[in-house]
C-alpha cells in the first residue's frame, strides 16, 4: 500500500508544478456526467482506485496540460511527479476543487461547474450549472470554493 495523499495537498502540488504529465498520455477524456460520478464517489467514501506516480529530478523533454490547464513551471529544486495512472481523476479532481488556474483559450471546463445541492433529496445530491456565475447560494454550493474559499472581506474592497 502506498502513500495517501489529501485532495487539497494534490491541488497545491498541481499548482506548484510538481505534478506533471508525460507526453505518451492520453489527453483528458472523461465526459462531465463521469466526472460527476467520481465526484460522488469521493463524497460517499467509495474507494476510487489508485494513482500512479513516477518521482523524479529529471524532466522530460515533452509533456502534456493537465487537461485544459497550462501546468506552471516546477522548481528546479524539488523533484517532479509524472503522472503513469490517474490522469483523469487527478484532473477531475484538480478541475473541480481548484480556482487559480485559468483553462488555455478554448479548453473545455464546463465540467468544472460542480456544485453540491443543498439538502437535496437525490441520490446524487451534485449538479451542473450552466449560469454558474449566478445561482442561489441557499440551494447550492460551489465545490471549487471547498479547499479555498474566497474571501468576502477582500471581495468587497475590490467593490469600493
Amino acid at each position: 500500500m502506498g502513500d495517501s495523499i489529501d485532495i487539497d495537498d494534490l491541488i497545491n502540488d498541481v499548482k506548484r508544478g510538481r505534478i506533471r504529465i508525460p507526453s505518451f498520455q492520453r489527453g483528458f477524456v472523461w465526459d462531465p456526467d463521469r466526472v460527476l460520478y467520481f465526484i460522488d464517489s469521493i463524497y460517499k467514501g467509495f474507494p476510487f482506485g489508485s494513482v500512479l506516480i513516477w518521482t523524479t529530478r529529471n524532466p522530460l523533454k515533452t509533456e502534456k496540460n493537465l487537461g485544459p490547464y497550462r501546468l506552471p513551471d516546477n522548481n528546479p529544486e524539488y523533484p517532479l511527479d509524472y503522472v503513469l495512472d490517474g490522469q483523469q481523476r487527478i484532473t477531475s479532481i484538480f478541475g473541480v476543487f481548484q480556482n487559480s488556474l485559468f483553462p488555455e483559450q478554448n479548453g473545455n471546463t464546463y465540467w468544472t461547474n460542480l456544485f453540491f445541492e443543498i439538502n437535496s433529496s437525490e441520490s446524487v445530491p451534485f449538479k451542473y450549472l450552466e449560469d454558474f456565475q449566478n445561482y442561489d447560494p441557499q440551494k447550492y454550493f460551489p465545490l471549487k470554493y471547498v479547499f479555498d474559499s474566497p474571501n468576502p472581506n477582500i471581495d468587497r474592497l475590490q467593490e469600493i
